[in-house]
């Protein structure tokens, strides 16, 4: 029986929540549903997103502009879009967000896109990927079966 935690967002904490791009092959090992958006819609957010920071000076925003040029430069080699992926938001501290983290580039983090998309702070369920009990982890990462140590094997001969 699959449980979800309830998801515990603050202001103090949703500055940990964090959304990826994923490139084909890596798009493909993200489950549908934790995509956020597919295809062209990939390109419409980055734009959105880089027009909306090209004329901020800031270092956070210089910093965002680089990481999004680098995206920019990966999303140009591509002839076609219909495999690009960017994922739901999840948390740092799930231990999901490491499997995430290592096939995807990071996006955005949950504030400035609850900023850049306001339609989207309604939503925030929608936009958020589920937060799995310990279970259902164990399940994702190839099942959870009880391995003796070495000792204790060694032990009952």
């Amino acid at each position: 029986m699959s449980m979800f935690k309830p998801l515990l967002i603050t202001p103090e904490t949703e500055h940990r929540f964090q959304n990826f791009i994923l490139f084909e092959p890596a798009s493909s090992r993200i489950t549908e549903v934790d995509v956020l958006v597919r295809g062209e819609k990939v390109v419409e957010m980055y734009e959105h997103i880089l027009n909306g920071v090209s004329n901020d000076d800031s270092l956070k925003a210089q910093i965002l502009r680089h990481r999004l040029t680098k995206i920019g430069q990966m999303l140009d080699l591509l002839t076609s879009y219909e495999n690009v992926v960017i994922s739901k938001f999840f948390d740092r501290v799930w231990r999901r967000y490491s499997y995430i983290s290592n096939i995807g580039e990071a996006f955005l983090h949950l504030p400035l896109f609850l900023t850049s998309f306001p339609a989207y702070v309604q939503e925030k369920e929608a936009i958020l990927a589920q937060r799995l009990d310990e279970e259902d982890e164990e399940d994702m990462e190839g099942g959870s079966e009880v391995v003796e140590p070495v000792a204790a094997v060694q032990n009952k001969e």
